[in-house]
């Protein structure tokens, strides 16, 4: 165990290497003078430097070309390292299948854009309606996020590369929906949407193949804690009344909002999981920080509103925005004890479309 204390020197180059990089530095001497670890160094090596790296940036998304430029740099050390079979049936397997059917999707719509570029063609309705009909590139990152994510958190302490790969992932869909619903004549500006897309969704191929899935498996694999039954039977009671566990999960499954509760630790403790939910979840949230269940871009709205409930300044704070064609209305509560502490913030979200619709009066059935 005493080994563990060492630091690895191969680690502390590439972190020295992606440092440079981060300030800007590219000259081809820098390369040779680190080629020796850059092209010998093993995904586990390569996370460790990211993390070492990213952990201490205050917007990881500041880093984002850097990073490029260094996981580049590693391209021969990382595609001849020998990856791992993973379980069939396993999440990872499923997750590789998806980044394969991506791939493929990927070269198809590559494909016909450059027969459309060689004929010198106008009609780019074939590609439009590619992207628009690619619905597993949003449903995979959604996957990573609720899935793989939490999973990865929870299993080691080296994962500040998920908070990178999260605003990627909403570069890449924005490019996509850029691409599905172009409406400009302006073919020349069409490519240019599109490459960012196809560029931006093979990065994080790329690095989820070579880097995550190998790094995620190891660690999985050592991991006590992933897979922990965290059910629980018992009876609500209160002054007002009191319910037995099924009848409090069918009444969460059934009310027209989704509910989650963060607890005083900034900790995901409690959601609900109706049907209609808008937002994906899955158990692997559970005790998992909030700051890490959004996007990069999200994280300091939520740490701001977190802040306002636990300084006493505020008690709720409302969103309203449109979410692939519907009306979602978000409210969040400063929970407190009697005595005024705090316990937690409440998050209710509603699909308010229908309800944004009514006018008049409905008295009768």
């Amino acid at each position: 165990m005493e080994l563990l204390k060492h630091t690895n020197p191969t680690v502390e180059r590439l972190v020295a290497y992606l440092t440079i990089l981060c300030a800007g530095t590219t000259e081809k001497q820098t390369y040779e003078s680190y080629a020796d670890v850059l092209e010998r160094a093993t995904p586990f090596e390569v996370n460790s430097a990211l993390d070492r790296v990213l952990s201490q940036a205050e917007d990881v998304t500041s880093l984002t070309v850097p990073v490029a430029r260094f996981i580049r740099s590693l391209g021969k050390a990382l595609e001849s390292y020998p990856l791992p079979t993973y379980p069939k049936g396993s999440l990872l397997a499923e997750l590789e299948e998806e980044n394969e059917a991506i791939s493929a999707m990927m070269r198809t719509m590559q494909e016909e854009g450059r027969k459309l570029q060689k004929e010198q063609g106008t009609d780019i309705s074939v590609l439009k309606e590619l992207a628009s009909s690619f619905t597993l590139v949003r449903e995979h990152y959604v996957r990573l996020q609720n899935e793989l994510f939490p999973l990865f958190e929870q299993s080691s302490a080296e994962h500040a590369c998920v908070k990178l790969m999260w605003s990627i992932q909403d570069t890449a869909l924005s490019y996509q929906k850029a691409v599905a619903s172009f409406a400009s004549s302006d073919v020349t500006a069409f490519w240019k949407v599109f490459s960012q897309f196809y560029f931006h969704v093979e990065v994080l191929r790329y690095r989820e193949h070579y880097i995550l899935f190998p790094v995620a498996f190891r660690s999985l694999a050592h991991s006590k804690h992933v897979g922990k039954d965290v059910a629980l039977q018992g009876v609500f009671s209160t002054i007002t009344g009191s319910l037995d566990q099924q009848e409090l999960e069918r009444i969460f499954a059934l009310l027209p909002l989704d509910i989650a509760f963060i607890d005083s630790d900034d900790r995901v403790k409690f959601y609900s999981d109706p049907a209609h939910r808008i937002f994906p979840r899955s158990v692997q949230v559970i005790g998992r920080l909030v700051q890490n269940c959004h996007p990069p871009k999200s994280v300091g709205t939520v740490q701001a509103i977190l802040d306002s409930f636990k300084e006493g300044r505020e008690d709720s704070a409302e969103f309203y925005l449109d979410v692939r064609g519907k009306f979602v209305h978000i409210q969040y509560y400063a929970v407190r004890s009697m005595d005024g502490s705090y316990l937690g913030t409440l998050e209710v979200t509603q699909d308010a479309t229908h309800l944004r619709s009514l006018s008049g009066e409905k008295r009768l059935l």
